[in-house]
């Protein structure tokens, strides 16, 4: 990061500096070396300018077809949450775990299965919405991922390593994100 520092800093240098002593320039090429210095740094300000308001408007554009394709129930799952399962009081993993999205929430709804050592990777939409992590034996739980519009790129990573309370325990089903009631029946 400090070489394209270093770049701008000297190329900025050397275009302020006056290579002649102003007695020993005539003035048509001080007035030159003035005017291409001057059009140097106008075409900097403008490429960067220009720049910012490109990286704008394809952000905008983004948040406007994801936003789109999501009101008309074509979205396409473009965020990936990745993690381990495991025991909330023996810290091993918990082969087999379902982690999907809420059905509760708004469709389309994603599917996962955790692996022998409790190694998943569920793709999703990128908007803030719960996840559904289950595991016969343990306490289903609910965790909340994504991110809002304003602060997400068209796709994204996010880590979660979860763990869940076996049904057995006597510790309160509250560990490490929001339990489920167990269901009566």
């Amino acid at each position: 990061m400090s070489t394209p520092r270093k770049m701008w800093r000297g190329l900025w240098r050397r275009s302020r500096q006056v290579h002649e002593p102003l007695e020993a320039a005539g003035s048509g090429d001080l007035e030159s070396g003035v005017w291409v210095r001057s059009a140097l740094r106008l075409a900097i300000v403008f490429v960067l300018l220009f720049g910012c308001v490109f990286f704008a408007f394809w952000w905008a554009g983004s948040a406007v077809r994801f936003s789109a394709a999501r009101a008309g129930d074509r979205s396409s799952p473009t965020w990936r949450v990745s993690g381990t399962v495991r025991d909330a009081l023996s810290h091993q993993p918990v082969p087999w775990a379902v982690v999907e999205d809420d059905p509760t929430g708004q469709p389309p709804f994603f599917r996962a299965d955790a692996g022998y050592r409790g190694v998943f990777e569920l793709t999703t939409i990128a908007e803030p919405h719960r996840i559904r992590v289950s595991a016969p034996g343990y306490h289903p739980l609910l965790l909340n991922i994504g991110r809002a519009w304003f602060v997400w790129m068209p796709s994204g990573n996010e880590q979660k390593n979860i763990d869940l309370l076996p049904l057995h325990s006597q510790a309160p089903p509250n560990v490490g994100g929001t339990a489920l009631a167990p269901a009566v029946k």
